[in-house]
């Protein structure tokens, strides 16, 4: 994939930096698929892909966390991490078996690199499975950057994992735009001084619209349209 030379003067923000599960991609259906192995293994109840949604883009140790209480059997942060390294390699196994794409992504992602707007990643999965499903689904040339949830000492909705992610693009925070799905997205860019926009229908419980993003679309596909030149920035309602 050519990288265009420059910048082009589109009045875009210096760097767009995106959520992965949810935002970008659907990913519920292998997590659960995780999920649903590890509880089997611990004699647990299963959910259905449905269920587990709102439980995802916290980090996988929120996941398990998430999963075993909702089975009945909640769990104390060592026990968590006891189960950490076993969910992993069920994960890796499993983590390109189901996961696509979002409507409207690679297009989006397409319009914004041949506009020359430096992008990046932020997601809390553990990064080499991040990497795995970029290369998996062919998009990883797309971002300048790519941050996991173990790759600073923080995870959404702290800042530094944002930050780190648009030093990285060599960008300043008040010239980034953060796009995700989550409170943990919105918390992440407050807390970095970064406008963010949210896309409807990912893994939260809670509507997009109640989270207090600047922005939310409707669509990936209405993006472009929606961050400067073309739109200002304003609080959702």
């Amino acid at each position: 994939m050519s990288r265009p030379e420059e910048k082009l003067n589109t009045g875009y923000p210096g760097a767009i930096v995106w959520d992965l599960d949810g935002t970008l991609v659907d990913s519920a259906p292998d997590l659960a698929n995780a999920l649903n192995s590890l509880l089997t293994e611990q004699g647990k109840h299963t959910h259905t892909v449905e269920r587990v949604r709102p439980m995802i883009g916290a980090g996988v140790g929120k996941l398990i966390e998430r999963g075993f209480r909702a089975a009945g059997e909640p769990l104390e942060t060592a026990g968590i991490e006891a189960l950490l390294p076993r969910f992993m390699e069920l994960y890796t196994a499993c983590a390109t078996q189901q996961t696509a794409l979002n409507e409207g992504a690679r297009p989006v992602l397409e319009y914004f690199y041949n506009a020359g707007i430096a992008q990046g990643l932020c997601t809390n999965k553990p990064v080499e499975v991040t990497r795995l499903i970029l290369n998996t689904l062919d998009i990883s040339g797309f971002f300048g950057s790519v941050i996991g949830g173990d790759s600073t000492s923080q995870r959404k909705p702290h800042p530094l994992p944002l930050l780190t992610c648009i030093e990285n693009l060599g960008v300043r925070p008040e010239d980034a735009v953060m796009i995700g799905d989550s409170g943990a997205d919105v918390g992440s860019a407050r807390s970095a001084g970064v406008p963010v926009i949210l896309v409807p229908d990912g893994y939260t419980g809670v509507p997009a619209v109640s989270l207090g993003a600047d922005y939310v679309v409707g669509s990936l596909a209405e993006i472009p349209g929606s961050i400067p030149p073309h739109a200002p920035l304003r609080q959702s309602a």
